[in-house]
């Protein structure tokens, strides 16, 4: 018997003792691996009774999920409102305000009444220049995401507009606060976000030029004569109150067009390519809302059969 060969009965040998020893111990490798599987299991189960977010899917009807954190959901509904907002251009145009009430004043006599004042301002073609600053955004269940964001109002110049002569003015450079939200919706295949902003007004302030200011202060003390109400009223005081009527503003409504519903960057194909073929799937909303600090939607699919040909 050749060296060679009597190695190659030795090696065979051998493995055939550790293949022995390794089946006889296999069974019970076996057992300790499955009891270890059922305590992890049990553990496993345990744990997760008492996590929200894995009972909170468990609990939903649909057969796909969708689960998105609110920092995710929170910075793109900010970005969406921005949107809305940015650098927008307002036709101010064909907008009217009036105002009226009494004039008094306090003299030796007592506190007289010396007249009635009846303020129009019609604005002729001006047109706002609007762009949104970062909004405050936060999920509110069961479907809303709440939005306060500010608008800055640009300043402008504005041609002619007149009460009773033409004057110049400008749209003062402000901020305000518009307090809305933006209601989603799950329609299957996508989520879609609705803005609810039932206040759209801005209160635009404006001011006139130094001219037109002059010009209306002229206009005044041409009135402060003795046989009209001019022993009593001071020009300015008149001058005073047209400046907080500027002040305050206009109330302007923004167009709806600006506030439109847009879609989530989430969106479920309802197709898919089995062996190079198109099977199609139809998706059908289940669930949307908001708990747990998550945004959940669930959908169910069914596979759509063709009859064949």
């Amino acid at each position: 018997m050749t060296a060679a060969r009597l190695g190659l009965i030795l090696a065979a040998t051998l493995l055939a003792a550790c293949s022995s020893r390794s089946d006889r111990g296999a069974p019970a490798r076996i057992e300790r691996l499955q009891a270890e599987h059922r305590d992890l299991h049990k553990r496993f189960e345990k744990a997760a009774a008492t996590e929200p977010l894995v009972t909170s899917a468990f609990s939903d009807r649909g057969q796909v999920i969708l689960a998105i954190r609110s920092g995710l959901i929170e910075e793109l509904a900010g970005n969406v409102a921005a949107r809305y907002l940015d650098r927008v251009v307002v036709d101010l145009g064909n907008i009217s305000a009036r105002s009226s009430g009494e004039m008094n004043k306090k003299t030796f006599l007592g506190e007289m009444k010396l007249g009635e004042w009846n303020v129009r301002v019609e604005l002729g073609t001006l047109s706002g220049h609007l762009r949104a600053g970062q909004p405050r955004v936060g999920l509110r269940p069961p479907d809303l995401i709440d939005i306060d964001l500010p608008v800055d109002v640009e300043e402008t110049v504005c041609k002619d507009f007149q009460t009773t002569q033409v004057i110049k003015g400008r749209v003062l450079p402000q901020r305000h606060l518009l307090s809305g939200a933006l209601q989603l919706r799950n329609i299957g295949g996508r989520l879609t976000e609705t803005p609810l902003f039932p206040n759209r007004k801005l209160q635009v302030r404006m001011d006139l030029t130094g001219e037109s200011w002059a010009d209306l202060e002229r206009a005044l003390r041409a009135e402060d004569t003795v046989d009209k109400c001019g022993m009593f009223m001071k020009p300015s005081d008149g001058l005073d109150f047209l400046k907080e009527l500027a002040a305050r503003g206009i109330a302007v409504r923004l167009p709806d067009s600006i506030f439109r519903a847009v879609d989530l960057p989430a969106r479920l194909q309802e197709s898919v390519q089995v062996n190079q073929r198109p099977i199609g799937l139809q998706i059908t909303a289940e669930s949307l809302r908001i708990d747990t600090a998550t945004l959940w939607s669930s959908v169910t699919v069914q596979v759509q059969t063709r009859p064949r040909p």
